[in-house]
């Protein structure tokens, strides 16, 4: 990639970069990625400035994958709020697809932060949008959520103050319930919030959640609308079911969302 590949639009510097095969995408097989939608003067883009942008171009499938429980979960709450007054829920959404993507000119530890839009039918007003850094989720929420600054600079430069950052990421006990009926899933995110699920053959069940550990070993979570739990926990490499590989492992001592051991993917 290039300086010559970049046109200046209404706002930030922008090229199109393809998109990995079978991304929802309306059809498109390219979307517009924009460098730097805030905090930039309009200077064309420098060495360090591109490199970044090729950092994203590059991880872009890794990211794409990274973010698909954070989609999800978000979209399964969203239906959960468009219930019927007689509870049911509405099925012809539609998937949501990406729209665009933004490189910030921010960085933590030498990883620039990344924003994917998406066009969201069940959010028309305001889409959906994902903030990573690497492949951690950094927040989800409307188109904006992608494109704003603040958002990445806060936990480029937040102090994590009562988080075990070993914990921040997604985890699934999914590699541990090989032939089960039933899985569980949490991600902790680096401002303190997140979210659990447990999914069986009659659904998804979605849960946002704040955490925070009050003292080492032990994580507390509380439910919206419900009362904190505390939680006694280890973290070590661990061989999943039908592998040989150890991963990444979290085991609780009281289970979460009725599971008791999770492996990292992200």
């Amino acid at each position: 990639m290039r300086r010559t590949d970049f046109f200046w639009g209404d706002f930030a510097w922008t090229t199109r970069v393809p998109l990995p095969p079978g991304t929802p995408a309306a059809g498109r097989t390219a979307v517009p990625l924009h460098y730097a939608p805030e905090g930039r003067a309009g200077h064309p883009l420098d060495d360090a400035e591109i490199t970044s942008v090729i950092w994203a171009v590059d991880n872009l499938p890794a990211l794409l994958h990274a973010l698909r429980p954070a989609v999800r979960a978000h979209c399964a709450v969203l239906r959960t709020e468009d219930e019927e007054p007689d509870g049911e829920v509405p099925t012809a959404q539609g998937p949501v697809e990406i729209s665009a993507l933004y490189v910030h000119p921010i960085a933590r530890d030498g990883i620039p932060y990344v924003g994917v839009e998406f066009e969201c039918p069940m959010d028309e007003e305001y889409g959906l949008g994902v903030l990573m850094h690497g492949t951690r989720v950094v927040d989800v929420g409307g188109a904006d959520t992608a494109l704003l600054l603040w958002i990445a600079r806060r936990d480029a430069r937040g102090p994590r103050t009562g988080l075990d950052e070993a914990l921040i990421g997604h985890w699934s006990s999914i590699p541990f319930d090989y032939g089960v009926m039933e899985c569980s899933e949490f991600e902790l995110r680096a401002d303190g919030r997140g979210w659990s699920s447990v999914a069986n053959a009659f659904g998804e069940y979605v849960t946002r959640l704040t955490w925070h550990c009050p003292r080492p070993g032990v994580l507390e979570l509380r439910p919206e609308d419900g009362e904190a739990a505390r939680h006694r926990y280890a973290i070590a490499p661990a061989v999943p079911l039908n592998s040989s590989e150890p991963v990444t492992s979290v085991t609780f001592e009281e289970s979460v969302e009725f599971c008791h051991q999770f492996a990292k993917s992200g």
